[in-house]
């Protein structure tokens, strides 16, 4: 029998180049060698500080069209739509103890958040988290109004998984981390955090809320017939905010000899 179709999965096997740009660079790499100085490892931490203030403004967009059911659920059969709910309230606790881990730990490590440049990357990320909207722009007439949303939150979530869980595989000697040109702060705090299996954990929560809620959508016109054509709707629709969130992510990165 085959698997259940995953729309996250074809998403991310869409484009393997794409997705290895947007995982990989050279500040990844300095980073896993402990090779990112204060000065500039701030820098990008203010990008990314910002990054969050953007993220929750999308959120917020997000609920605010978020349909839920009028009726009261079955414990057994939540709709996706509130799980959904419950992911972005999770989303919101978390992104915001991630602010003030970054604010305390450069803190701790004498490093200081310049918000002097925005990066271009950080820029596509704060358009398209202000860009949240139903799909077609219409909740009442879009299958899963909220699933460019939900796609983008999730891209970006397992892009920066992926990188920095790239980053950790390739962590030399952090418990020498005292010669590094942060202090330490990334080998010892930041990549750990960021590649964590609570994080991996997470990610994958949205990523089944999504693929469900397709499923879903499949499974209610198999009978008449359209089961293929929903699904390469939705699909196509993924796609599109998908592409968006690899170049953005890729422009996240800032480049380093």
């Amino acid at each position: 029998m085959a698997d259940p179709f995953s729309l996250t999965q074809t998403v991310l096997a869409s484009d393997p180049v794409a997705y290895k740009s947007a995982t990989q660079s050279s500040f990844l790499t300095r980073a896993a060698e402990g090779r990112v100085s204060k000065d500039y490892l701030g820098k990008w931490l203010s990008n990314d500080r910002l990054y969050i203030h953007g993220y929750i403004r999308g959120v917020g967009r997000l609920l605010s069209f978020l349909q839920l059911p009028e009726t009261v659920e079955e414990e057994a059969d939540v709709s996706e739509s509130t799980r959904l709910l419950h992911w972005m309230i999770d989303a919101l606790v978390n992104i915001r103890r991630e602010e003030e881990f970054f604010v305390r730990t450069a803190a701790d490590y004498g490093i200081s958040l310049d918000v002097s440049h925005k990066l271009e990357g950080l820029r596509r990320f704060e358009a398209l988290f202000d860009s949240t909207r139903p799909g077609d722009g219409d909740r009442e007439k879009a299958v899963l109004p909220w699933l460019e949303s939900a796609i983008v939150f999730w891209a970006t979530e397992k892009c920066y998984l992926d990188a920095w869980s790239g980053a950790s595989a390739r962590l030399s000697a952090p418990s020498a981390a005292d010669g590094d040109e942060d202090g330490g702060a990334l080998r010892r705090e930041f990549i750990p955090n960021w590649s964590s299996v609570e994080f991996a954990r997470f990610v994958d929560q949205l990523g089944e809320i999504v693929d469900s809620a397709v499923r879903r959508e499949m499974e209610l016109r198999q009978d008449e017939g359209g089961e293929e054509a929903i699904k390469e709707e939705l699909l196509d629709r993924a796609l599109v905010k998908w592409r968006e969130v690899l170049v953005a992510e890729k422009a996240f990165w800032p480049a380093m000899e």
